[in-house]
């Protein structure tokens, strides 16, 4: 078997691969996953849409709403990057429903709505979720509580708890209803 010959330049060329890798790969790692809300395509009236709608789900109290977590535009980021293009038709044939029906029912646009009417007019999309498991209310709920629990917004105002120190899984960890949640990846 003959071993096959490597010249100088050769060398050099791999030796900067190799080094230019170890230095590139790290920043595109950390860089795909920070979430800027300005990255989102969508426009002011559909953004105020969609915040009504996660506002609606997760209201401002004593801590922030999904509203203050521009959750949003991570509904939005999240349509159109995570889902397959029948998904999208549906889930923006949705939104588009909620927004027009709105407006006929409401008299007035969706998110100029008090909370109490949204609550109410929600509850009918919130029913035919449940009776249909592929609903794109199911689905907008799901985001934007994933949003809200991951964002800093959650954990700034002690909606969840940041536990940075690994200890033992417990199963069993009595709670009530001012008990917080756990996250540890923030």
């Amino acid at each position: 078997m003959e071993q096959q010959k490597i010249t100088r330049r050769q060398m050099v060329q791999r030796m900067a691969m190799a080094i230019g890798g170890t230095l590139v790969a790290p920043h595109v790692l950390l860089e795909s996953c920070s979430f800027d809300p300005n990255t989102t395509n969508a426009g002011p009236a559909r953004l105020a849409l969609l915040n009504a709608i996660a506002e609606t789900i997760i209201p401002r109290t004593a801590t922030s709403g999904a509203k203050d977590a521009q959750i949003g535009a991570f509904i939005d980021v999240m349509i159109r990057d995570c889902y397959y293009p029948d998904m999208q038709e549906k889930l923006n044939a949705g939104i588009q429903e909620i927004a027009v029906k709105g407006k006929e029912e409401l008299g007035r646009l969706f998110e100029e709505s008090n909370q109490l009417e949204r609550e109410e007019f929600l509850q009918l999309y919130d029913q035919a979720s449940f009776q249909d498991g592929n609903h794109f209310f199911r689905t907008i709920k799901e985001l934007t509580l994933l949003g809200y629990f991951t964002s800093q917004q959650a954990a700034v105002d002690g909606v969840i708890t940041y536990e940075p120190i690994p200890t033992r899984y417990d199963s069993c960890i009595p709670s009530d209803e001012n008990s917080k949640v756990f996250y540890t990846n923030i």
